[in-house]
């Protein structure tokens, strides 16, 4: 404990003094390849929200929550044939599958990064997401919990059609170059 009170009595001590002027450093192009010098876009500064985790720290929770994601979307599509039926733990399971994606990039790109500027698109996904949570954990409405699904779903399709370049004219010239090559016949370029 003693050393770590003198750490930050020194970390404080270097903030406060006048910092030289550094040289800049000389750019180099990104390489596509990993080499001994490359790193990580979005580890380029550490998160305040997270000090005391490293980049593979970040990387294996980051790992865990994508598998737990899957986990929890492969349980939901083994429900989606009894949907009617069982409306609410489909919902269940898809919210915390996403819920569970949102973590995973909140430990890779820093929630800091993440919350710094929040669109309207996923402010409204984020709300829908808890609705549906309170829904079906909360409330146990298999109402509240089909329409906060619906919801969630809406918010989503929106905001994935929000980052196709163009936008929805973007999503229109798509969809007819799409259905003009299966009008043709051709087989799509993999």
């Amino acid at each position: 404990m003693a050393d770590l009170g003198r750490q930050l009595h020194e970390y404080l001590a270097q903030s406060k003094a006048p910092a030289a002027p550094a040289a800049p450093a000389p750019q180099q192009e990104p390489s596509a390849v990993p080499g001994p010098g490359w790193r990580w876009p979005w580890a380029a500064e550490a998160d305040p929200w997270l000090p005391g985790l490293s980049l593979w720290q970040r990387v294996a929770g980051a790992a865990l929550c994508v598998l737990l994601a899957a986990l929890c979307f492969a349980l939901a599509a083994l429900y989606a044939p009894l949907l009617l039926l069982r409306a609410r733990k489909f919902a269940l399971l898809w919210s915390l599958g996403s819920l569970c994606a949102l973590l995973a990039a909140a430990l890779l790109r820093g929630p800091s990064r993440l919350l710094r500027e929040p669109s309207r698109g996923s402010l409204l996904y984020a709300a829908a997401l808890c609705g549906t949570l309170y829904a079906a954990l909360g409330l146990r409405s298999t109402a509240l919990t089909a329409l906060g699904a619906a919801a969630q779903l809406g918010t989503a399709a929106t905001a994935l059609l929000g980052a196709v370049p163009g936008g929805i004219g973007g999503v229109r010239r798509l969809g007819g170059l799409l259905g003009a090559a299966l009008r043709r016949g051709a087989a799509l370029p993999v």
